[in-house]
């Protein structure tokens, strides 16, 4: 992450003193002044200044008081919130399209979704009130401090695409820090659609081919001034195609859906300028390819007739609940019990006065809890341990989060159990499960109601970022990270990553399990590259955790990192297999996340997809833990998906196995060549170096 550091002064000087003196004073003041009180560099932020009232300095960082009116101000523009529990010691911000980013305090590390970042220093807590490093909450927030010569600027970002094809129609979805204002610049007649987003930046790429029957390319530009940015995005259609504004999911994101001639589209007609929102306007016959180029519909906030059933349906969303008015009479928590489950435990809660929203949130630490929005407690509060399989304790209690008060059910998970909401005429059942969720959403919302349940599903919600499983829709980030040329120390060498292992065992479907299917790929893949005259590393060869049995994923996914790293390795193979939640999904997927990684990626899909015969769901940028924490080029690659059931029985094949490590060895010989001679590398680094016949 790029930081920006803040220079402390100590004032006037005053009169000299001896060296040795000076030398004491600092040394007293850096134990017992840690944090100083500093006021914060001059901030620009959507137009205006950014004054944090109460910050500090840690190490040269800003630290921002949880309760700072600035970043009270600063969270709303974005449409976050922030909610500090000083009892349990976390703050949780829950972003506008339902990200998780949660602080601990007296921990550097911080999470994103699910994936672990560091902090420049530790939250911590200075006269009451908690403190949390302001530039890394800024930039998991999407926006990004830029240094002038007289303040720091505080650019939102378009930090996101996601690209999907459904049928042949191409849908586009771009997330942004906050809202997207948007101006429609072109007409559309050649097929080319430009808008741009006011008061934004991005640091995306510039280009994307998308191979779509509705859409051909993505080509993105930055204009303006650092303090008021624009963003120009252009998408390149087939002229006389379709393109119409979808529901998006979130206030800050922002769908367009794009037809090739001849396939109907419903959605909302693409205004002259607008501003994304959690729906577009109502579904409406998009008008025709004519129509459009000679303004012949609907102007923006015009009346938009209701359309019949469209043959393409955009991707679903149910909107969110809205809040609970701070006028309405809260709802009553009348009655609370628990009781184990078939190695599980069902939490029933009863509710009277009317209909409730909720929202609840999964922690990364296997901690899961759930609001209930303009409650109130008719029972005693709860706090107690238990003796059960799946939930080690249990909470009950009364908080208030403005503008109403809020009823949480905390349960701290032995493993991230699968977590259901079941209601019944009275309230809800808490129910987990036995099992644990093999891709465990981190954010759920919606509202009960007379027994009935209304869930809304974010599209963009954080999902697992640890390599594997993958939950699709996966947001195609393509932000571009600068490549820094990699001298290798062993450039021979080629460190390949089983996916999961030993405790670990990854997803399990139609008999299928993961850390089998990719020892069992890695092992071919070693065989060809060896035979080829690489020296090649496992980070594992058999069933085991590479850091320790039941390990931390941070510690785990770490240790596989420092094998590479520590080598001098050329390159790092992750190698995976997918699973979703439904059968529907199918293909292969490779990843990359550093700018050395993109080549190496190319190279191995364009293999793979060649050479296997599934659906190619592209190379896409992806934060996962071991090609981001590598230093040299990486790769992760999802090579079906174990859910669907063609990419199963493919799965089963030894033959196709064969195949995916084949294809793999040859991406490698394409970006690299042949190895270099032995000479050139120490062959101790390897724990192979002789060949190994192929299977």
């Amino acid at each position: 992450m790029s930081r920006f550091r803040v220079r402390v002064s100590n004032g006037s000087p005053g009169p000299a003193r001896p060296a040795c003196w000076a030398l004491v004073a600092l040394f007293v003041l850096s134990i017992v002044s840690p944090a100083r009180a500093q006021p914060a560099p001059n901030l620009w932020f959507a137009g205006t200044w950014l004054v944090l009232e109460r910050s500090q300095t840690r190490g040269g960082e800003i630290a921002v008081p949880t309760d700072d009116p600035a970043l009270a101000r600063f969270l709303a523009h974005l449409g976050a919130t922030l909610s500090y529990d000083p009892a349990q010691r976390y703050a949780i911000v829950t972003t506008a399209d339902y990200r998780t980013i949660a602080f601990t305090i007296g921990d550097k590390r911080y999470a994103v979704g699910a994936v672990t970042e560091t902090a420049p220093f530790a939250p911590y807590v200075s006269g009451g009130e908690a403190y949390l490093p302001f530039v890394a909450l800024a930039e998991a927030l999407y926006v990004q401090p830029v240094s002038q010569a007289d303040a720091t600027v505080l650019q939102p970002q378009i930090a996101s695409l996601d690209v999907r094809n459904e049928g042949r129609v191409s849908v586009v979805t771009l997330h942004g820090a906050a809202t997207l204002r948007f101006k429609r610049l072109s007409a559309g007649s050649d097929g080319r659609l430009s808008l741009a987003f006011l008061g934004t930046a991005s640091t995306l790429d510039p280009y994307r081919d998308v191979a779509g029957d509705g859409l051909r390319s993505i080509s993105i530009s930055v204009g303006g001034s650092v303090r008021n940015p624009t963003t120009t995005v252009t998408f390149q259609a087939p002229p006389g195609g379709l393109h119409a504004l979808m529901p998006a999911g979130a206030p800050n994101a922002l769908a367009v859906a794009f037809a090739p001639p001849g396939v109907p589209l419903t959605g909302t007609p693409v205004p002259a300028s607008g501003v994304a929102s959690v729906a577009a306007a109502g579904p409406a016959p998009v008008p025709t390819a004519s129509e459009q180029t000679t303004g012949e519909y609907a102007p923006a906030g015009a009346n938009v007739p209701a359309a019949e059933p469209s043959t393409y349906q955009a991707p679903g969303y149910a909107a969110p609940a809205p809040p609970a008015p701070a006028s309405a009479q809260p709802v009553q928590v009348v009655n609370f019990e628990s009781e184990q489950a078939d190695q599980g435990l069902n939490v029933r809660v009863w509710l009277a006065g009317g209909s409730v929203a909720y929202e609840w949130h999964r922690l990364p630490d296997n901690r899961w809890y759930i609001d209930f929005k303009n409650a109130t407690l008719a029972v005693a509060p709860q706090d107690e341990t238990l003796q059960n399989d799946a939930v080690l304790s249990l909470r009950l209690k009364q908080v208030t989060l403005d503008p109403y008060p809020v009823v949480r059910v905390a349960l701290s998970l032995a493993t991230p159990r699968l977590v259901n909401l079941v209601p019944f005429d009275g309230g809800v059942t808490i129910a987990v499960d036995r099992l644990d969720d093999l891709a465990p959403a981190k954010v759920g919302i919606g509202t009960l109601s007379a027994g009935v349940l209304a869930a809304a599903t974010p599209t963009d919600q954080t999902v697992d970022q640890t390599p594997a499983p993958i939950v699709e829709p996966t947001p195609w980030k393509f932000t571009p990270v600068p490549v820094v040329a990699y001298a290798a120390p062993n450039p021979r060498l080629i460190v390949i990553d089983p996916g999961h292992g030993g405790s670990d065992t990854g997803a399990m479907q139609r008999g299928l399990v993961e850390k089998e299917l990719t020892l069992d790929i890695s092992d071919r893949l070693r065989s060809l590259l060896v035979a080829r005259g690489w020296l090649v590393k496992m980070t594992r060869d058999s069933d085991v955790d590479v850091f320790e049995p039941n390990d931390s994923a941070h510690d785990e996914l770490q240790a596989r990192c420092d094998i590479a790293n520590r080598a001098g390795a050329r390159m790092f193979i992750s190698v995976h297999v997918n699973s979703y939640t439904s059968g529907s999904l199918n293909g292969t997927t490779t990843y990359y996340y550093k700018g050395v990684d993109l080549s190496l990626a190319q190279a191995i899909h364009s293999r793979l997809i060649e050479s296997l015969g599934t659906a190619d769901r592209g190379v896409r940028k992806e934060n996962f833990y071991v090609i981001h924490h590598t230093v040299m080029p990486a790769t992760l690659v999802e090579t079906a998906f174990m859910s669907n059931a063609a990419d199963a029985q493919l799965l089963r094949s030894p033959a196709w196995r064969q195949k995916v490590a084949g294809a793999i060895a040859d991406g490698v010989g394409d970006y690299a060549g042949a190895p270099p001679p032995k000479s050139s590398a120490p062959a101790e680094t390897s724990d192979t170096d002789t060949p190994v016949p192929d299977r």
